[in-house]
């Protein structure tokens, strides 16, 4: 299992480290952002997550498990039980054997190599054995527990290290891949970085698979030496992280005027509420020369969809712009 002096930390990572702590800092501060564009950035990720899946019910089942993490992150509790539920919510809907969903596998599953059209061309490495597994699963996660309860190691240094080592013993005897993307995702959550759950680590890793790959088998190469080296591994998921907030600082960039998808009537009054701290309902009606009954309709809206904020009561009732 993972050996503390075996983790190199170098200055590029150290630095990327920093980074990304920086981001979620801003983030923190900044307040996160609406209800409705969160929406809308969560529904984004999860299409873009399931988008290289050619298989319909494999698609819908992979949305599922990442639609589950991201609504209950928090509710979640990371351990081997929960990572065998999220496997048998990937395959719920598989035609695979009924025993090996949410199981261990319990036969040999190397990672091959393959053409362009999916046909096995020879074994990329090997795997844990099906005896080994239980066993290495257990000291995985006892790993990370000592971690995250002592702080010996930073948490998305501990989430790296926790998805290489699980691609590494493959515990599953299908889904490795997805599963441990989205129990990476999972984890990332889970340590502070909620404002992922807006991104697709799953495209962001396709952008890249190349590298991917190459750090993967790099580190599983390192194995057999005396002193592993996660190094390079450790800087490609952090960098991939990094990839995914550049992605979402864009989308951010530009949120205030995203109202492509509201009626001509909430735009408007949307507009009204950034020229002024407080709207009210006579307001709104008086500038857009709306029906009142109509206006009414469109604040209640705004206000469910988390574009509003309603405050006061009764003919006091005004709106202000949600942060």
């Amino acid at each position: 299992m993972i050996r503390m002096e075996d983790i190199a930390i170098s200055q590029p990572i150290l630095s990327a480290v920093a980074a990304i702590d920086e981001y979620k800092g801003y983030w923190q501060g900044k307040g996160g952002i609406g209800s409705a564009i969160g929406n809308r950035l969560k529904e984004k990720a999860l299409n873009e997550s399931v988008a290289s899946i050619n298989n319909k019910i494999e698609r819908h089942n992979y949305y599922q498990v990442l639609e589950q993490i991201f609504n209950h992150y928090e509710q979640i509790n990371f351990s081997e039980n929960t990572i065998k539920k999220l496997h048998k919510l990937l395959f719920a809907d598989s035609l695979i054997e009924e025993h090996e969903k949410g199981e261990y596998k319990k036969r040999l599953n190397p990672v091959y190599s393959k053409t362009i059209d999916g046909r096995p061309i020879d074994i990329f490495f090997e795997t844990a054995s099906p005896f080994d597994t239980p066993q290495l699963m257990r000291k995985l996660f006892e790993w990370e527990h000592m971690c995250t309860e002592n702080r010996s190691c930073h948490l998305l240094i501990v989430t790296a290290l926790f998805m290489v080592q699980f691609l590494i013993i493959h515990p599953f005897q299908d889904g490795n891949s997805r599963l441990a993307r989205a129990v990476a995702m999972l984890m990332l959550l889970k340590s502070g970085y909620d404002y992922l759950q807006y991104t697709s680590l799953e495209a962001a890793i396709e952008d890249n698979k190349e590298e991917y790959y190459r750090c993967l088998r790099q580190t599983q190469n390192s194995l057999v030496e005396k002193h592993p080296d996660y190094g390079e591994w450790i800087l490609f998921f952090l960098r991939t992280v990094q990839r995914l907030q550049k992605r979402l600082q864009d989308q951010d960039s530009g949120q205030s005027d995203d109202y492509s998808e509201l009626p001509e009537l909430s735009v408007q009054i949307l507009r009204l509420s950034e020229q002024k701290e407080r709207i009210t309902l006579r307001e709104a009606t008086d500038k857009t020369q709306a029906n009142i009954n109509t206006v009414k309709k469109h604040l209640a809206a705004l206000v469910t969809d988390g574009w509003l904020i309603r405050k006061g009561s009764a003919r006091g009732t005004w709106y202000v712009r949600a942060k």
